[in-house]
């Protein structure tokens, strides 16, 4: 018989842990790790349940009853690039998959870095397996730092990551609109999706165009600064992402220097002039110290309001 080398035994450990019996050591090890700024330790699955899986009911006006129980799971902020790895992501499509949702919506910030990671994270999304597909979005970082400059590069950078996304069977809105049908529904969901803000191609009007203010609407925004500039539009829930779940300017140093950087909405639920919004905290693992800046895994379950 063969022997097993060390390292094999090793690998195979870390691949497949034993969660409910080796959660109290890995999460010690995982916390002091990202409090030490060792951030590397989170393409090793160290601890599941510092992710957090948030599930939340969505109640809806003027949803057909067949959308109810419709299950929508929302990531965002995955920023594949030379910091955030495959294996660190890969792990939470395996998650995703095993939740078995109607539909995937990415909200923005899919990438940081160069046109090969457009490739990447297209292949690596193309594994989930919703019903209804995967619904993305653009975010500041998916335009890069040329997104506000004349060049075009931002520009060009965006169409390729489309192109990219979209020849793995992906869906993209950029200023569109879906229309989704369920089983024996006859009003569909109608899904609105913004392109990205930051860098001014955001065009609410032209997303909107011809959207029934009786229509059941969500409305995809990569960064919810601006939801109350948005609420002129008929949607009724608003999902974001950005913000990471944090501040810019936590201490009271900071907040002196740039109050111009404080965030009205960071992380988790909203009630803004009788919509929701919902701001998730994202995948990558950069800054996360405190508990509750956790990576995030949103599932929604649709219900009549």
């Amino acid at each position: 018989m063969t022997s097993v080398m060390p390292f094999e035994h090793l690998t195979h450990f870390l691949k497949t842990p034993d969660w409910p019996r080796q959660h109290r050591w890995r999460k010690a090890i995982w916390t002091n790790m990202s409090r030490l700024g060792l951030t590397g330790m989170y393409l090793l699955p160290m601890n599941r349940r510092w992710v957090d899986i948030h599930r939340r009911a969505m109640p809806m006006q003027n949803l057909d009853p067949a959308f109810a129980g419709f299950k929508i799971v929302q990531i965002s902020d995955l920023h594949y690039s030379p910091m955030v790895w495959r294996r660190y992501l890969a792990q939470y499509v395996h998650w995703i998959n095993e939740i078995d949702p109607q539909m995937v919506v990415v909200t923005g910030d899919l990438i940081t870095g160069g046109y090969h990671f457009a490739h990447r994270v297209a292949t690596l999304l193309s594994h989930l397996r919703p019903a209804h597909g995967v619904v993305c979005t653009f975010g500041n970082h998916d335009y890069s730092i040329y997104g506000k400059l004349e060049n075009g590069e931002g520009q060009r950078r965006a169409d390729f990551l489309e192109k990219s996304l979209k020849s793995r069977g992906l869906l993209v809105l950029r200023n569109q609109v879906l229309k989704v049908k369920f089983g024996s529904a006859k009003k569909p969901l109608v899904i609105v999706g913004l392109d990205d803000e930051w860098s001014g191609h955001s065009d609410p009007a032209k997303a909107f165009a011809g959207i029934s203010a009786q229509a059941p609407v969500i409305c995809l925004n990569h960064n919810p600064a601006n939801v109350k500039a948005l609420l002129d539009y008929p949607w009724q829930w608003m999902l974001s992402g950005h913000t990471h779940g944090r501040q810019l300017a936590h201490s009271r140093v900071g907040q002196a220097l740039y109050p111009h950087l404080y965030r009205h909405y960071t992380h988790g639920y909203y009630a803004v002039n009788g919509r929701h919004l919902y701001v998730n905290r994202g995948l990558s693992y950069g800054q996360r110290v405190r508990d509750w800046c956790r990576p995030e895994i949103t599932v929604f379950r649709l219900e009549a309001a």
